[in-house]
């Protein structure tokens, strides 16, 4: 959303940089990043965020993996997911799909 990058660039400096770190230190995953793109039209993102993984088989798993990260962090998984959606609406207004 125009008017929403500051807030979302902390977002993901306080909360899902943290969850990545734990990730990686857990062995879940290989690295991430963000990546800041030029969106070609508005139905474009103008950040990419990347998590590497091993393989495929590394994904096995991987909601209850993170879903235990996400608990250390934000209390238990109903507020990660609250916090979620109202991420969703600084994102784009609208549910992320």
């Amino acid at each position: 959303m125009d008017g929403k990058f500051d807030e979302y660039m902390d977002w993901l400096k306080t909360m899902w940089k943290p969850q990545q770190e734990a990730a990686i230190k857990a062995g879940y995953v290989l690295s991430y990043e963000v990546i800041r793109a030029e969106p070609r039209s508005a139905d474009e993102p103008d950040l990419l965020l990347v998590t590497r993984f091993k393989n495929y088989a590394a994904l096995d798993g991987t909601l209850a993996k993170f879903d235990a990260i996400a608990k250390q962090f934000e209390g238990s998984v109903k507020a990660s997911s609250e916090a979620q959606y109202a991420r969703s609406k600084i994102i784009c207004g609208r549910l992320v799909r």
